[in-house]
């Protein structure tokens, strides 16, 4: 009962893990509800109704209402690493709670290609809840750790590709900046960014939380700006480049779980904040990328996840480019489920955090399923927040 929990910081940034004894009362409240439905036969129950039934915030009600639900639901889950060593400081998971994840859902859940989810949305196919399994960047830990197993389970699965990281082997840019700051000289790191900032770093939970702010902001910039800040950045702060090393997928790598039956999709050439760029930057970022992707495959590359992938993040300049050049789908991080009538251009998807409790893993399976389309954001009433997801996974860098 006193194991470590991940949580989210309040502004996307680092996650820390602290005692249960420290966790506030909703979060505890949280953690024995999921605990009590999960070695009960309520949790059993739920999941026979998960295809049936949704629930509903109705105006002035705290309290969601039972709704019957013609149709099909679809589910899609945003994995980022799986392991613990090393780089990136910004995501980890422990391999065995991601086998124990694996697990469950082979037993409970109908599990496909994300290629067959999107025939099937379009088709408008009567089918039990659904999931895909997806990961983010292209992350090495992915081969040792997931691909093992996720061939003994026979859970299919879609990677999404960096097509700079893959062209250079080095990870993404927010993993510099990552490095950079966790290996800064406390116990302060003095920051330009609209104006001059000073953030604490005096332990590696404050480093975490500063790059993260650091990372949060310059994906609100023109892409133009965030590349000239990131090098001007690099003069004053330097990089770890030993821990950035081989941290990305290998070709031989990618070709063996491409010949296992993991499929691969573009996630933009440098994971840029797409919404940031001109229509020749996304023939750049959309186009040029799933070309590269392609050749190196000898595959079609079809499917497309966005960099960040909130609302802020998509356009619908980015739409366009996506139907140019011919993609399938497109994930975004946005949480809900996704049934017919669903852009498939903007599938909602689930991210999966660091946390080690599995009762809190399925009830958040559960609630994605029950939560309406419709009410897939978060509801409000006179400005203020109303309910809040039963899992709040980390927001991560998608």
């Amino acid at each position: 009962m006193h194991s470590d929990v991940s949580i989210k910081d309040p502004g996307e940034g680092a996650r820390a893990r602290v005692p249960f004894s420290h966790l506030s009362f909703r979060q505890k409240s949280k953690r024995l509800l999921a605990g009590g439905l999960f070695h009960s036969r309520l949790l059993r129950l739920l999941r026979r109704l998960e295809g049936s039934h949704i629930l509903r915030f109705v105006p002035g009600s705290y309290v969601p209402q039972f709704r019957n639900f013609m149709g099909s639901k679809f589910g899609i889950l945003c994995y980022h690493r799986v392991g613990i060593e090393g780089m990136p400081y910004h995501s980890r998971l422990e391999p065995r709670i991601f086998e124990a994840q694996m697990n469950y859902l082979k037993k409970h859940y109908r599990l496909v290609p994300l290629s067959r989810m999107c025939r099937e949305l379009e088709d408008g196919c009567v089918v039990p809840p659904t999931i895909a399994i997806t990961f983010d960047d292209g992350y090495r830990d992915l081969y040792t750790h997931a691909f093992p197993v996720l061939r003994r389970l026979q859970i299919p699965a879609t990677i999404y590709l960096i097509g700079e990281c893959m062209h250079s082997g080095t990870p993404p840019w927010y993993d510099r900046i990552f490095s950079a700051v966790h290996h800064a000289p406390g116990p302060s790191l003095e920051v330009k960014l609209d104006t001059a900032r000073t953030f604490k770093i005096d332990s590696p939970a404050d480093r975490s939380s500063t790059a993260w702010e650091l990372v949060c902001y310059l994906r609100s910039l023109d892409d133009t700006d965030r590349r000239e800040w990131c090098i001007n950045f690099e003069r004053f702060n330097s990089v770890c480049e030993d821990e950035l090393q081989s941290r990305m997928l290998d070709w031989p790598q990618i070709r063996e779980m491409s010949q296992a039956g993991i499929s691969f999709g573009a996630h933009t050439w440098t994971h840029p904040s797409v919404s940031r760029l001109s229509s020749e930057a996304l023939d750049r970022e959309l186009g040029e990328t799933k070309a590269f992707l392609e050749a190196a495959l000898s595959a079609e590359v079809a499917d497309f996840a966005y960099p960040f992938g909130k609302p802020e993040d998509c356009s619908s300049l980015a739409e366009r480019a996506l139907s140019k050049f011919q993609y399938r789908s497109a994930v975004t991080t946005s949480e809900g489920i996704n049934s017919s009538g669903t852009n498939v251009l903007k599938l909602r998807r689930l991210q999966i955090a660091e946390d080690k409790s599995l009762p809190l893993f399925a009830l958040a399976i559960a609630q994605m399923f029950f939560e309406s389309v419709e009410d897939a954001s978060v509801q409000t009433r006179d400005g203020v927040e109303v309910r809040e997801h039963m899992t709040k996974s980390v927001r991560g860098l998608s």
